[in-house]
């Protein structure tokens, strides 16, 4: 038997100690491609083994993190409870499928803080306050809080974002000024 010096260990093991972390969200799950490279016994094989783990694990992660990113716009302006209904209903529909909440643990983000998109519709609504319909499907109402004048044009590039005291800030790209808005949706 032939016995490898420490450095050698290190070496071969720092892909793993690198990759727990982020395998330590997946839990028993991530680590089984893991533990059938250690049935390797060649070298070589072994090897490659654990490099394909590796990259499936990356993978996997780099899917998690766009998950998270397209929620956090999704949940742009809704309020907590409504994130955490909605949160609720991804839980109920992973068991209703036969998994569990860890399946949609990485679908509740924190709030990002601004949403950037188009303004597709225009109109005023029944209280004469302007509703804006944005290309990522949200809908805000104006609100009391405005030193943005005069129209505002279908196809423009709106930025919400979080106003100093609470609330929420409409700005239009090539305008000075803003608007506070409420989302409606």
């Amino acid at each position: 038997m032939r016995i490898l010096p420490a450095s050698c260990f290190c070496i071969a093991a720092a892909p793993l100690f690198i990759a727990t972390p982020a395998l330590a969200d997946d839990g028993e799950e991530a680590l089984e491609p893991f533990r059938e490279c250690g049935e390797i016994s060649e070298g070589p094989a072994r090897l490659a083994c654990f490099d394909a783990a590796l990259a499936g694990a990356d993978a996997a992660q780099q899917e998690r993190a766009e998950r998270r990113r397209r929620r956090t716009v999704e949940d742009f302006g809704l309020s907590a409870i409504q994130i955490e209904e909605r949160y609720e209903r991804e839980v109920e529909r992973a068991r209703e499928r036969g998994g569990s909440a860890e399946d949609v643990a990485d679908l509740a983000p924190p709030e990002p803080t601004e949403v950037t998109s188009n303004i597709v519709e225009t109109f005023t609504d029944g209280t004469r306050r302007r509703v804006f319909l944005l290309e990522n499907g949200q809908i805000w109402r104006e609100g009391n809080n405005s030193s943005l004048r005069g129209r505002i044009r279908v196809g423009s590039s709106a930025t919400i974002s979080r106003g100093g005291i609470g609330g929420y800030r409409l700005r239009v790209e090539g305008r000075t000024g803003f608007m506070s808005v409420t989302r409606v949706r």
